[in-house]
């Protein structure tokens, strides 16, 4: 029986990835850095701010001072990201009506997000889907980043559900590994920047076009068999 649901927030709930890009681009082009192409920014989303510019900037920059430039990057995206971009964050279709409808049955939900923690909060209270999320583990919860599975087993804790009657809801391939080296199911969305033929090679358990079916996939896993 299900008992909760655990969602990422970017992709997912929130379409953040074309503001995350474009933040990313605009500190690496303040650093006279050549930015790499989208898709090789995009396939580390998912993994923490911090770590995707440690990802990144070694492939773009080789001299020796390598990590006080990822630090100083970092620090200027901070700085800039998600406060000057409100406006172009959207709540993806069906996204309350899924927490609303999960919240009707009794199922559980909680967030959980390798965005540290102020930025999550802000973007939950900014779409007014804070109230969804009692239990909220963010990037600096855990030591280690996904797809090791500590914040998913944290999550899971606080929650109070069993892992085995649990349901993680992301977008990238990140995301599926993660949940899968916590030993959780997990319902991958298509709606992040990760296209689903690169999802589909992952294996998740389960591949969804958007929120709304969430909920018929729910209702499916729990039919009786005639």
């Amino acid at each position: 029986m299900l008992e909760g649901c655990i969602f990422d927030i970017g992709g997912t709930l929130i379409r953040t990835e074309h503001a995350l890009l474009s933040a990313i681009k605009e500190t690496l082009l303040e650093n006279n850095l050549p930015p790499p192409s989208d898709e090789q920014i995009f396939i580390h989303f998912g993994v923490g701010h911090l770590n995707i510019f440690k990802k990144i900037i070694p492939t773009i920059y080789k001299k020796k001072d390598v990590d006080s430039v990822v630090r100083k990057c970092y620090e200027q995206f901070e700085a800039r990201y998600p406060h000057k971009f409100l406006d172009s964050f959207q709540l993806l279709p069906a996204a309350e009506e899924c927490l609303d409808e999960l919240n009707r049955r009794g199922i559980k939900t909680g967030c959980q997000t390798g965005m540290e923690r102020r930025e999550a909060h802000l973007l939950l209270q900014h779409f007014n889907i804070l109230k969804y999320f009692p239990v909220l583990v963010a990037f600096e919860d855990v030591a280690l980043p996904r797809p090791h599975p500590d914040a998913l087993y944290l999550t899971i804790e606080k929650m109070k559900i069993r892992k085995n009657n649990a349901l993680y809801i992301g977008d990238t391939i990140t995301d599926i590994k993660f949940a899968r080296n916590a030993g959780v199911k997990i319902a991958c969305v298509t709606t992040g920047p990760q296209k689903r033929e690169l999802l589909e090679k992952e294996k998740p358990d389960y591949i969804i076009n958007n929120l709304s079916e969430l909920i018929d996939l729910i209702d499916a896993s729990t039919k009786p068999e005639d």
